[in-house]
């Protein structure tokens, strides 16, 4: 049975029924998505009730997508992406909360163009990457403390490793039991916290970014009849992190032969031109913008994000999978061991094709 949106958000809009006038948009994981038309604007307009289990405090999402978008609006004649702009509702400002205290936004829908879950070319891979190191660029107008870290410690390496062992002491002992190999091999790469902890530590050379934190060309849109990048979407993670997040996140989703889901380990490879893609793309929007450490360091973008998120995964597992939505009882382990299995790939990538030498425990 489809959600519904409450009558009087209805009559906010003004809108007679939901049947006809909107259209549920099925690619939400997070937050409920409606496409609708409304007489309030000339044009569709995208209607989300905000996952507030996620987001606990909605008003600062609205703050910071307001700041973002008047900072493409300064930009956007040398910028080549659109950002969609907020839009208040008739009588309640830019939050509406209905009679069950749900959130609701709206903001504009960005017509003539087609969401790709994985781009099946090079140049569209490039295309994403260069994209989104454009949209570092724009964000370093931005003061650090104008925006909310709408997610604690999301990109925070040393946080993950300390919510791992904390599992490992207090979470399902048949689980934590049944993970030991994996588990070791996890321990067995603390010095990549170690390496973290020593960026966080020089703030000249490491400074504090706006980034995106969701960096996968689901939040993008590509013009119709070509390879180009038409608009960024889902700026709820947008916030202050550092520079390796939105890089490391397209890496870990992009530059691997397989999904997260995959589970024929043998399988989990990375492939070469889609990584090189990547770091070409990213690196011509940002190379000139970042330091030169920022620069030397460039490859470890992907090591810290994908050990990271199979440490998030392994942590939910032990945890009775109290995050991640999972199909069956051993998703998450599945996941986690996808995960680190593209993390030895990606370490063997780099030590044949970089000579890069990574200070494993």
């Amino acid at each position: 049975m489809n959600p519904t949106i409450p009558i009087p958000l209805l009559n906010c809009l003004q809108l007679e029924n939901q049947e006809e006038t909107c259209q549920l948009l099925p690619n939400g994981l997070i937050n409920q998505t409606w496409l609708c038309k409304s007489p309030l604007y000339p044009f569709p307009v995208v209607l989300q009730q905000i996952n507030t289990h996620v987001f606990k405090k909605p008003l600062e999402l609205i703050h910071n997508h307001q700041i973002i978008y008047k900072t493409w609006l300064a930009q956007q004649t040398a910028l080549s992406f659109k950002i969609a702009a907020p839009l208040p509702f008739s009588d309640t400002g830019f939050l509406h909360h209905d009679q069950l205290g749900q959130a609701w936004r709206i903001q504009e829908f960005i017509e003539h163009a087609v969401n790709i879950t994985k781009p099946p070319t090079t140049a569209q891979l490039y295309e994403a990457a260069r994209c989104f190191g454009e949209f570092g660029k724009m964000t370093q107008v931005i003061n650090n403390h104008s925006l909310f870290p709408t997610l604690e410690n999301f990109h925070n390496l040393r946080h993950r490793y300390q919510q791992f062992q904390t599992a490992i002491a207090t979470g399902n002992n048949v689980r934590i039991q049944e993970a030991a190999v994996l588990v070791k091999h996890l321990e067995n790469r603390v010095n990549y916290v170690k390496q973290f902890d020593a960026i966080v530590g020089s703030p000249l050379h490491f400074p504090i970014r706006i980034r995106h934190h969701d960096a996968k060309t689901a939040n993008l849109l590509f013009t119709k009849s070509s390879n180009n990048v038409a608009a960024i979407l889902d700026l709820d993670t947008t916030m202050p992190g550092y520079y390796f997040s939105d890089l490391g996140d397209m890496i870990r989703s992009m530059a691997g032969k397989t999904d997260e889901n995959h589970t024929a380990w043998e399988d989990i490879a990375i492939d070469a031109d889609a990584y090189t893609a990547l770091i070409d793309g990213y690196q011509s929007s940002m190379e000139k913008y970042a330091t030169a450490k920022e620069n030397a360091w460039i490859h470890w973008s992907g090591i810290w994000i994908i050990y990271i998120q199979c440490l998030r995964f392994i942590t939910d597992y032990f945890l009775n999978d109290t995050y991640y939505k999972t199909a069956h009882a051993r998703q998450n382990w599945d996941r986690a061991w996808n995960q680190y299995y593209l993390l030895k790939a990606l370490e063997e990538h780099l030590r044949q094709k970089i000579n890069f030498t990574l200070p494993l425990s």
